[in-house]
C-alpha cells in the first residue's frame, strides 16, 4: 500500500510540475516518440470461486512510437511481486498496437488495441513462463511533452490455468498507470 501511495505521489508531482511548460507547446507540435514510467498490477481469478485469484504489483517502463495521431506501437517492461507473503516474482513485457486518438498531439487520449504478452514467475523453488494475446485500452491527457495514460489490458488467461490450483475458468487482467515524456 505505501508503495502504492508514494507512487501516486511521485506521478502527480511529475505531471503538475511540466503541466507549466507543456503549456507553451503548440497543439500543431507533435511528438512522435514516447518514454515513460508506472505503475501496474496484474490479478489472475477463477471466476468460480474468488478465494482463487493472485494479485501481483510493481512498476513499469514503456516506451512507444505515434505513427501519427491515430496509431501507435508499445513496449512495456513490468517488474512484480505477489501482494501476499510469498516470495513469488513476475517480470515480461507487453507489445501492443494501439488505434485512437491523441498520441502525437495535445489533447484527450483514447484507444484500443490488440497485442502480445511474455511473463516469467520466478520463486526459490520454481520458474514458470507464459505468453500469448491480450486486448487492450487506455484513456489519457497527452499535454505536448507530457502525457498520463491509464490502460486496461485482458489476458489469454488459459496460459495460466496450468498454475493454478482449482478448476474453472480463470481471467487475467492488468492495470498500468503511467507518465510519459514525449518528443
Amino acid at each position: 500500500m505505501k508503495k502504492n501511495l508514494q507512487g501516486a505521489l511521485f506521478l502527480s508531482t511529475l505531471l503538475l510540475a511540466a503541466q507549466v511548460s507543456a503549456n507553451e507547446v503548440s497543439s500543431a507540435d507533435e511528438n512522435n516518440w514516447s518514454i515513460g514510467i508506472g505503475s501496474y498490477a496484474f490479478s489472475i481469478a477463477n471466476d468460480n470461486d474468488n478465494s482463487d485469484e493472485e494479485d501481483f504489483t510493481g512498476f513499469s517502463l514503456a516506451a512507444g512510437y505515434a505513427f501519427n495521431n491515430h496509431f501507435q506501437i508499445r513496449a512495456t517492461y513490468f517488474s512484480l511481486e505477489l501482494d501476499d507473503y510469498t516470495d513469488l516474482k513476475s517480470k515480461g513485457v507487453d507489445l501492443m498496437a494501439y488505434g485512437g486518438v491523441g498520441f502525437s498531439k495535445n489533447g484527450f487520449r483514447g484507444y484500443g488495441g490488440a497485442g502480445f504478452y511474455s511473463d516469467k514467475w520466478s520463486s526459490d523453488y520454481e520458474n514458470n513462463s507464459f505468453s500469448g494475446l491480450q486486448l487492450g485500452g487506455g484513456l489519457g491527457y497527452n499535454w505536448g511533452y507530457l502525457a498520463l495514460d491509464f490502460v486496461l489490458n485482458l489476458r489469454q488467461a488459459d496460459e495460466y490455468e496450468d498454475f493454478m490450483y482449482d478448476t474453472g475458468t480463470y481471467i487475467a487482467l492488468s492495470g498500468n498507470l503511467s507518465v510519459a515524456y514525449l518528443f
